[in-house]
This record gives C-alpha cells, sequence and structure tokens, in this order.
C-alpha cells in the first residue's frame, strides 16, 4: 500500500532525473564587465538573452563592474574568465603577463575631452594652465597624452582634477576640460541646450583599440574550445545589438539598468559605439598586431612602458595555433603516436573522393590544414563505399572520419568536433521532370540515397509515403534514376551538381531542394579523449573566410574526366542539321533579298520624284512667308510711324505756337515802328531755343527709326525714359499718369527694337484707358532683377482684356480695334522681337492690384530678358 502512494512521486522524480541527466551540460564562465550598464555592453547581454552562449554549450554568468576591483589581476590569476579592457590593457600586460586580448570590439577609442563654447576653450592650444577632470586610466591612455603632446602642450602645465563622473561639473565651471565618452556626454549636454567642443583622439590620427575582450593564457592552453565558443557567441551577440537596437535598448532597460538609463540616451550611445566598432573596418572585432604595435611604440615614446612586452603573446591569432595552444598530455600524445590513420567517403567529389589512391576534394584540402595545425600526418585507409569506411572505422582501422554527421547511433563508437560545413541535399531527376516545391506531393515514389547516409532515417520519418531505396554511392542511385528504376536521388548540392557537369548534363537536373541540412564534422574514435581534443581545437582554429576559400575552389574547378564519344557524335548531328538549316535559311534570305532590292529601287525612283517636286514647293511656301513677314513688318513699321508722327505733333504744338507769336510780335512792332533792339534780341532768342529744343525732338525720332544692324550694351532705365519722352506728351494730353519704378540693369541687345516694343504695349494701355470711365488713369512701369533676369512689367487700370479673346492677342491681323486704327499686327511682333531678338520672353494677363486704398483692374505684360549682364545700384 505505501509503495502504491509512493508511485507517483517516484515516477515525478525519475522522469526529473532522467531530464537532468538527459540535458546537455554548460560550462559555467564568468565575464566581468569595465564599467556600470549601459549599451557599451550590449552584446554580451544579448548573446546571454538570446541563448547565443547557450546553443555553444555555456552557462555565462556576467558579472556586474565595481570600484576597487584590480579587474586584469582576476583575469590573470584565473579567478574571473573572461573580461572587457580598455586600451591601458597593453600596460596591463606589464603587470599580469598572462593575459590574452581576444578581439577589440571599438577600432577607436570612445574617449574624448569635452570644453563648452562658453569657456573659450576652442583648441587643444587652449589646454595650457587649465583644469581637466579625468580617471587614472584616462589620464594614462596614450590617445588622450598623445593628441595633447603632439599640439605642443606640456602634460605638466595640466591639473589633473579626480573624476566625479558627472557632467555637471563641466556645466558648473568646476573644471574646465572633462574626459569622457563620445556616446553618452553630448547627449547630456544636448540636452541641457549646452554648446561645446569635442577634443577626439582619432581625428588627430591615434585611433586607438578599446574595449577589447581578454582572458587567460591558462585558459586557452588548457580549454581552447570554451575560448573560441564564447569569442563566437560574443560577436554573434553584438551583430544583433547592432541590427536590432531597439530590442537590445528594451532588454537593457528591463534587466540591465543599474543606471537608470532612459531609452533615447541608450539609442544615442548604440549609434556612436556602432561607428567605433566600424570604423575603417567591415570586420566586427578585427585586431591587427601592426596597430597593436603602433599603441605600444606611443606608450613607449611617452615613458609609460616600464618593461618590454611580448605583443605575440599578447594578441590571440586564431589562424596561427601552435603547440603551445595543446597542454602538455597532448603534445606527448602527438610526439608519440607515429600517424593517425583515417578512413573518408570515397565517390563524393568535389567533397572528397580516392583518385589513383590519394585523396582529394575540398575535405582533402581541410584535413592538409588540420596536418599543418598538429604537426604530425594524417595517413589515408582506402575504402570503396562509405558503408565501408564507416565499418572500419568501428572496428578500429582507422582513428578518425574525415566527414560524418553526429547520431545517436554513432556517438556509441565516436565523439564529434564541431561541424565544420553544412550540405544541403537536392533531388535529382530525369530532365523533363517539373520543379518540386514539396516532397510530401510525391506519393507512392521510388527515390534512391546512399546508404547509411545519417539524414536517412529523418527522411523516412519524415516522409512516409515514399519509398527510399539504398544505394551503394551516387553514381549507382542516378543509374537507376536514368533506367528508371526509382523517380529520383536524394544527394549533398555540391556532389550533386558536380555530377551534373561532369556526367549527366543531358540527363538529368536538379527538380527540388530539401529544408534539410546535414552538418559535417571529425568522427574520432571514442576510447582516445587526447586525440579528439586535439582535433577539436584544431578544428575551432579554422575561420569560416578560410573555409569558404578552400570550397569555392573546388566548386569552381573543372574536372577531367573520360571523352565520352557518344556525346560528340550526337554534337556533331546537332551541327550538321543546324548547318544545314542556316544554308537553307540563307538561300530564302537571298532570294528576298533581291526581292527587296528590287522594290527598293522602285521606292527610291518614286521618293526622288517626289522630293523635286517638294523642293519646288517648298521653295514657293518660303518666298511667300518671307513676303508676308515683310509686310507684316512694313505694316508695323507704318503703324509705328503713324504713331511716332502723332507724337510729333503733340509735342511740336506748342513750340510752333511759342515761334509763330515772336516772329507775329516782331512783324507787328515793326509796322507799328515800336521795334526796339531789347524785344528783337529776347525774342529771336526763344525762336532759336525753341528750334532747338525741335531739332532734338528731331534726332530723338530718327534714333527710334534708325535700323540697327549689330547688339549693343545699353541700360533698360535709359531705354524707358527714351521711350516714355516720346509719348509723355501725348499721355498728358490725355491726362494719364505714369508712375514707374525702373532699377538700372545693364542689358545685350538691340535697344531701338525694344523702344519699338514698350511704345506698342504703352500705346495699347493708352488706348483702352481712353475707352475706361475710370477718373483716374494710369501705367504702371516696374523693372528689376530675378534669378539673373531682367523684367520688365507694365500694367494699367483700364479694366484688362476680355477672357475670350486673351489667347488670340498675339496672332497677325487680330486686333479689337476699328481698322482705321489698328492693323492687328503690333502685339505678333512684339512677340518676334522679344523672343527672336532679345533672347527673352513675353506675357500678357489680367491683374487685379490696390493703388491708394482703391482696387483696380487691368492688363499685366511681363517681359522677361535673359541678357543681363550686370546690376548697377
Amino acid at each position: 500500500m505505501y509503495l502504491l502512494k509512493m508511485f507517483p512521486f517516484l515516477f515525478v522524480l525519475i522522469i526529473l532525473v532522467t531530464q537532468t541527466l538527459c540535458a546537455k551540460e554548460l560550462k559555467k564562465v564568468t565575464l566581468q564587465l569595465s564599467w556600470f550598464d549601459q549599451f557599451q555592453f550590449a552584446g554580451y547581454y544579448m548573446a546571454k538573452q538570446k541563448g547565443f552562449y547557450e546553443d555553444l554549450g555555456l552557462d555565462v554568468e556576467i558579472k556586474p563592474f565595481e570600484f576597487g576591483v584590480d579587474i586584469p589581476k582576476s583575469v590573470n590569476d584565473g579567478k574571473i574568465d573572461f573580461a572587457v579592457g580598455r586600451e591601458t590593457l597593453i600596460l596591463e600586460k606589464i603587470k599580469n603577463p598572462n593575459i590574452v586580448a581576444l578581439y577589440a570590439l571599438f577600432q577607436s577609442t570612445p574617449l574624448i575631452l569635452l570644453s563648452t563654447k562658453e569657456s573659450g576653450i576652442n583648441n587643444i592650444n587652449d589646454f595650457s594652465n587649465k583644469k581637466i577632470m579625468t580617471t587614472i586610466d584616462d589620464a594614462s591612455e596614450v590617445s588622450l597624452k598623445a593628441m595633447i603632446t603632439s599640439n605642443k602642450v606640456k602634460i605638466e602645465n595640466l591639473t589633473f582634477l579626480k573624476h566625479t563622473h558627472k557632467i555637471d561639473d563641466l556645466i558648473n565651471k568646476n573644471t574646465d576640460v572633462i574626459s569622457a565618452y563620445i556616446s553618452k556626454a553630448p547627449f547630456w549636454l544636448e540636452k541641457e541646450g549646452i554648446t561645446y567642443n569635442i577634443f577626439d583622439p582619432k581625428k588627430y590620427g591615434f585611433d586607438m583599440y578599446s574595449d577589447m575582450l581578454y582572458t587567460n593564457q591558462n585558459l586557452i592552453n588548457y580549454d581552447l574550445n570554451t575560448v573560441l565558443l564564447f569569442k563566437k557567441a560574443s560577436l554573434k551577440g553584438w551583430e544583433y545589438a547592432y541590427a536590432n537596437q531597439e530590442e537590445s535598448a528594451d532588454i537593457i532597460l528591463k534587466n540591465y539598468n543599474s543606471q537608470n538609463l532612459q531609452k533615447d540616451e541608450l539609442l544615442y550611445e548604440a549609434n556612436e559605439l556602432k561607428k567605433l566598432s566600424y570604423f575603417k573596418t567591415a570586420n566586427l572585432g578585427e585586431i591587427r598586431k601592426d596597430k597593436i604595435q603602433r599603441i605600444y611604440d606611443l606608450y613607449n615614446v611617452m615613458g609609460l612602458v616600464s618593461s618590454p612586452i611580448n605583443l605575440d603573446k599578447f594578441v590571440f591569432d586564431i589562424n596561427n595555433l601552435n603547440n603551445s595552444t595543446f597542454t602538455t598530455k597532448e603534445i606527448k600524445y602527438i610526439e608519440e603516436k607515429d600517424s593517425i590513420t583515417m578512413c573518408i567517403m570515397p565517390n563524393s567529389m568535389p567533397y572528397s573522393d580516392i583518385k589513383d589512391g590519394k585523396f582529394t576534394g575540398f575535405i582533402a584540402d581541410y584535413i592538409s590544414l588540420i596536418e599543418e595545425k598538429i604537426k604530425k600526418p594524417i595517413t589515408l585507409v582506402p575504402t570503396d563505399s562509405w558503408k565501408e569506411s564507416l565499418e572500419f572505422a568501428k572496428n578500429r582501422k582507422c582513428d578518425i572520419l574525415s566527414s560524418a554527421s553526429q547520431t545517436n547511433e554513432r556517438e556509441n563508437n565516436f565523439n564529434f568536433t564541431k561541424s565544420y560545413i553544412d550540405i544541403p541535399f537536392v533531388l535529382l531527376t530525369k530532365s523533363d521532370t517539373s520543379f518540386i516545391s514539396d516532397l510530401s506531393s510525391l506519393k507512392n515514389k521510388k527515390i534512391s540515397i546512399v546508404e547509411d547516409y545519417a539524414i536517412l532515417d529523418f527522411l523516412k520519418i519524415k516522409y512516409e509515403n515514399i519509398e527510399f531505396i539504398p544505394v551503394l554511392n551516387i553514381d549507382e542511385g542516378l543509374k537507376k534514376v536514368i533506367d528508371k528504376e526509382v523517380f529520383g536521388h536524394i544527394d549533398a548540392i555540391s556532389t550533386s551538381w558536380y555530377k551534373l557537369q561532369t556526367k549527366y548534363l543531358t540527363q538529368l537536373s536538379v527538380s527540388a531542394k530539401l529544408d534539410e541540412i546535414t552538418s559535417l564534422s571529425i568522427a574520432v574514435r571514442n576510447d582516445d579523449l587526447v586525440l579528439f581534443n586535439i582535433f577539436q581545437k584544431a578544428v575551432l582554429s579554422i575561420d569560416d573566410f578560410t573555409k569558404n576559400e578552400m570550397l569555392n575552389k573546388w566548386i569552381s574547378v573543372e574536372y577531367k574526366k573520360d571523352f565520352d564519344y557518344s556525346i560528340l557524335w550526337k554534337a556533331l548531328a546537332v551541327f550538321i542539321i543546324i548547318f544545314i538549316a542556316i544554308l537553307y535559311r540563307q538561300k530564302l534570305l537571298n532570294k528576298l533579298n533581291d526581292n527587296l532590292k528590287r522594290k527598293v529601287e522602285e521606292k527610291t525612283k518614286e521618293l526622288r520624284d517626289i522630293n523635286s517636286k517638294l523642293e519646288i514647293r517648298i521653295k514657293k511656301e518660303v518666298e511667300e512667308n518671307l513676303k508676308k513677314d515683310r509686310l507684316l513688318s512694313q505694316q508695323q513699321k507704318m503703324v509705328s510711324m503713324g504713331q511716332m508722327i502723332e507724337n510729333i505733333a503733340h509735342q511740336w504744338r506748342q513750340p510752333l505756337s511759342l515761334i509763330t507769336t515772336g516772329a507775329s510780335g516782331i512783324k507787328l512792332k515793326k509796322e507799328l515802328n515800336d521795334l526796339d533792339d531789347k524785344f528783337l534780341n529776347e525774342t529771336l532768342n526763344s525762336i532759336l531755343n525753341t528750334s532747338k529744343y525741335l531739332s532734338n525732338t528731331i534726332d530723338d525720332f530718327r534714333y527710334f527709326f534708325r535700323p540697327q544692324k549689330k547688339k549693343e550694351e545699353f541700360y533698360l532705365e535709359n531705354c524707358c525714359n527714351k521711350t516714355i519722352d516720346l509719348m509723355n506728351p501725348n499721355f498728358l494730353s490725355k491726362k494719364i499718369k505714369i508712375i514707374n519704378e525702373i532699377k538700372n540693369i545693364k542689358v545685350f541687345g538691340y535697344e531701338t527694337e525694344l523702344i519699338q516694343v514698350l511704345i506698342n504695349i504703352l500705346n495699347n494701355s493708352k488706348d483702352a484707358l481712353e475707352l475706361s470711365d475710370n477718373d483716374e488713369k494710369i501705367i504702371f512701369i516696374n523693372i528689376f532683377e530675378e534669378n539673373n533676369k531682367a523684367i520688365i512689367q507694365i500694367k494699367d487700370n483700364a479694366g484688362g482684356i476680355d477672357e475670350e479673346i486673351i489667347d488670340k492677342i498675339y496672332e497677325p491681323y487680330f486686333t479689337t480695334k476699328h481698322q482705321s486704327q489698328g492693323t492687328g499686327i503690333g502685339l505678333f511682333m512684339c512677340q518676334e522681337i522679344i523672343n527672336k531678338h532679345m533672347n527673352g520672353e513675353i506675357n500678357i494677363s489680367n491683374t487685379i492690384f490696390e493703388y491708394e486704398n482703391k482696387t483696380y483692374k487691368g492688363t499685366l505684360t511681363k517681359i522677361v530678358l535673359k541678357c543681363l549682364i550686370k546690376n548697377i545700384d
């Protein structure tokens, strides 16, 4: 009875124990931060939160920053596994010889110096005799010191203050200059509305590494796997943090916000730190020995290096693994073991094969690289099939399998290194098969696959309606496809492509891509743990770039094979058929060409006849148009001449009256014997002055009618004044007021023709004003410059033009006046002159405007001249 009551408890306990035993054991490691929680450590937070560390078998404890802890010493002594260090980490190597830098997150230090604009410290030369607030580390960082001393400022002339880590000390003038991170302090200064100066070392050529991830040399020697996995997961975390800044900021606010930061502050920091991480590089975490050497040399020159540092032992180089990475036990094992035997997967090019007794393919190159790293030859044990290789390895006839997928069954015989390549699989079928999007649609089909492929058991479970036929190798499977014994064959994508290129190009094709991927590792006999550790370290030391280069070489290479004469005969037969078809087609083309040539000659003759007649017609039409243009021009000149004569009559009426009156006075006094010398002289002088005025008026009109053959420079103000002088008497008699606002602008063109245009426009306004009922008749002339063009605007208050006819006013012979008053060619000729002779535009529209608190409607004429030379105020 007691046992029955205890059964449920025992059952749950058994399940929990079983799950615990089956669960993957995680290795515990510690990471020490160099400052309080902020986006500066977001990559590590995200690697932990997103499971990147756990995926690689690591349980990472992120230790928060505390003042007073000697972090480099803790790492050196093995109390902490990993830590984040600043550029002064090189100096720490002197006191702590075991620390090794794994990567540099920031390619240039985020540490800068700040001053306010108000302080007047605008360049480094202003630092002399000023107070600088820094931490102990900041004061010794070579980037800041080098930046200062390179500007000939002596360090001893500066007063260093202990850092309070409060930006208010700079704002409140407790210090003149303050050291800060470019990703933090500027944000708060901008928020407070404080203008500031940044003194950034990288702008002075001192782009020093910062935030270096470092560890202990002993951890590298005895647990390289953990070191490499931690580095890989951390960089992945940083890539994710930079790509997902909003999400990363939210996680920091929720789980790592010991400083009570704000989200906009974190996002500002994220953006600035990303710039520093990718400064002059596309490789996150890049650390170059030449740059480390430069940093060390600067420290040395500035007297900060108390004893020499071996930089080769400071920077961990993953691509140059040497015996010092192996433990003493592993080195002894390598020295004592004569050779390491290996079985491979044959007939799987471009990955691996045996040709003339030699191992070849991508995996062969990969194993050769491992041989160089472990300094021990690896001997091939030839086999005929993958099945035979597996049997040889199980029976310990070979120590390793060069490429194998990890399965539960195989773990009984082998330990598997970390996978070094992922291989997609495809389905090969006859060439006439359509593309298959989902293998589940292939019900009751037979598909071959190489026996003992690790993926086979999984496929059998996933696709229960497909009958999978095991074959010895890919060639046997493809032969079954050609012979229609099976519908298709599943194999690795590169192996399949290789076979298609070299043997089955016209017969088979890829019809589907599987979602499943096989990861290949090196399988090491599980009764030799030391050998496994050696291969695990070697595999982890080869980076992805090197592997991809090797694989691409084999995928793109042109493979040699026995010549297939059947293909030659087929190709020759196709060539002969194509050649005969080309000959026949050429014969048809020649016949068609002859017919076409004959028709072209006939049409050419017809076109020549048409062209000769058309030429005569065009010549006749041109002459007619020229005749019309001459007539139009002559008519316009006659109209202008009539208007000028009218203006002459207005201007001469009063002077002629004065001459007549004077002459009559002289004659009358003479007849009355009352003519004295004084009256005679005064009257004659008056007649002479009036005659001179009439002569000047004649000159003005002669200038207007004088032909102007060449363009010349002239001022629009003078041109406009001449026009007004010619027409003013007529306007005064009609009680028309002219108001002008003219800016003196020099242009290049025909002045007399522009005067003719202005006269036409002003006369049109005068005629319209005579018909209007306005008590006050006004014409406004405005000349100004706009966008390097001269603008002439003339408007009146005559009521405007009827909208129905405004679009027709430029048509020749269109007029609103009686035939006795106008020809209808004035505006047409104005448009011709402005467009063709003055390189300008003319436009007329109705406008409504206010003048002296009265609203008027009238016509606005706008002339735009592009021939502006210069503007004179």
